[in-house]
């Protein structure tokens, strides 16, 4: 990588060799030249404490500071508009790793004159760290020249980069703030409007990046939220506040419950019992949900084998468990669960995990290898949800699953119409021809059983069974023993 450092000669070396240098001139002659050098000097070092030295760009010092001048301005002139943008090039890590650190700063000088080429002389653009750079755009004729800028930097950036270790395509996303938006009082009315711009581009990133998004008040209230629910999130994975409930599954042809499945639920110490939908995403988000799972995955296992010496059968109780996407990522996955099974003294051919078809479908060779060692040492797969997202068929023959769970979108309406039953029907047979099993979600009507065994589907889970319950309801349900 290029040295971004520029070095200086000690100001006394300077004196001396300037003193040297004009030794055969006038005093006032060598003192001029040592005071220019001096001058020099002095002007290098303002400039570097205030720009960035990879693009010459302002720095966040520099960038502040006009800041805070536009802010008093936009205080005593009314119609003094101008916006800040907050500007995150999407996924650029992934450049530094594929291509390295030096083809990552050829894209940020690229870009950095990219930026300058869209916005006027009398604007900034300043580089903050890393991809993330700062706009002020300032005498604005109305609040949407700024959507237009933000609009001509992402066609800008989208255009290609040429590295030396080769063609780089990059997106960015915008957060853009308005002074029209109101000017707090306070010093730092210029750090909070960096802020709220950098809120708005983490929603543009949020939303599908390559995009902008203009920051509303609203919009700091769910990011302080957001913000909040973390924080309870990390405290809650260290104080253990999860628990878990389990959804009985139901095998058609004897209509008793053969397999649970289990379901993780957040007892927050103020707010209850919080709904998974309501912090899983954040979980994936942070990568809390490795470790969440990793706790899921070990209790389970334990609970389900307690539960299978209390109430001993022919076939043994089995349990399904959900992954995620970044769980089934972790390089040690199937090691990992190799030591839950022993420790937890279950019969791999007992457990079940639950993938998705974006797991199955985004990288299906590094997926089949993961199934592949999964299933030599017992463990089943399910695909869950199917139908909901764009899978290739032929992937999902590759895969070799045991078993996909139909979504319960497409149960719930099968006996609305002829339509909704073909549907059900088709991905019944369509499991029956590639040689797996199918489960179906979302039962809660007689009438839907009812088709669903005429199918032959061999499986089925919902509310006509059961709601996700606590361990201790699903012990009196086993104890019943009952029959559908």
């Amino acid at each position: 990588m290029a040295d971004r450092t520029q070095s200086h000669r000690p100001l006394r070396t300077t004196l001396e060799g300037e003193l040297c240098a004009a030794s055969s001139g006038s005093p006032d002659e060598v003192l001029r030249a040592a005071l220019a050098e001096c001058q020099a000097a002095q002007d290098e070092l303002r400039h570097n404490a205030t720009h960035d030295p990879l693009t010459g760009l302002a720095n966040r010092v520099l960038f502040l500071d006009r800041l805070s001048h536009a802010v008093e301005r936009g205080r005593r002139h009314k119609d003094f508009r101008f916006a800040v943008l907050s500007l995150d090039l999407d996924r650029f890590k992934a450049v530094n790793d594929s291509l390295g650190v030096r083809a990552g700063d050829e894209v940020i000088v690229d870009h950095a004159r990219r930026l300058e080429d869209c916005v006027r002389s009398e604007d900034m653009v300043a580089r903050l760290s890393g991809d993330e750079f700062a706009i002020l755009l300032e005498s604005l004729a109305d609040d949407a020249d700024a959507g237009r800028v933000a609009d001509r930097m992402l066609r800008s950036l989208a255009a290609p980069v040429e590295t030396r270790e080769g063609t780089v395509f990059s997106t960015a996303s915008i957060g853009i703030v308005l002074s029209s938006s109101g000017l707090e009082e306070g010093e730092d009315a210029n750090v909070r409007l960096l802020q709220q711009a950098g809120v708005a581009m983490t929603r543009a990133k949020s939303g599908g990046r390559g995009r902008y998004e203009m920051f509303d008040c609203g919009m700091q209230a769910r990011a302080v939220a957001r913000l909040r629910m973390e924080t309870d999130l990390r405290t809650a994975v260290e104080r253990g506040e999860f628990e878990l409930y389990y959804q009985p599954m139901v095998e058609l042809s004897s209509g008793r419950v053969t397999e649970l499945e289990a379901l993780l639920r957040w007892r927050h110490p103020s707010r209850g019992i919080v709904a998974p939908l309501d912090f899983i995403p954040l979980a994936e988000e942070t990568g809390l949900i490795v470790p969440i799972g990793s706790w899921v995955m070990a209790d389970a296992c334990r609970q389900v084998r307690e539960w299978q010496e209390r109430f001993p059968r022919e076939a043994p109780l089995t349990l399904s468990v959900n992954l995620s996407v970044k769980q089934f990522a972790q390089p040690d996955f199937v090691a990992h669960m190799v030591g839950i099974v022993r420790t937890s003294g279950l019969d791999p051919r007992c457990l079940k995990l639950e993938i998705t078809e974006s797991i199955a479908i985004d990288d299906p060779d590094h997926t089949r290898g993961m199934l592949d060692e999964l299933r030599r040492l017992g463990v089943r797969m399910y695909l869950d949800d199917f139908g909901t997202g764009y899978s290739s068929l032929g992937q999902l023959h590759r895969l070799s699953l045991d078993a996909i769970k139909i979504d319960r979108s497409f149960v719930m309406k099968m006996t609305d119409g002829p339509m909704h039953w073909q549907l059900v029907h088709t991905v019944r047979n369509l499991a029956r021809n590639i040689g797996v099993t199918v489960i179906a979600e979302g039962v809660e009507t007689a009438q839907q059983l009812k088709e669903l065994r005429n199918l032959g589907c061999e499986s089925a889970q919902g509310y006509l069974f059961s709601r996700p319950v606590p361990a201790s309801e699903i012990e009196r349900l086993l104890e019943r023993d009952p029959r559908w």
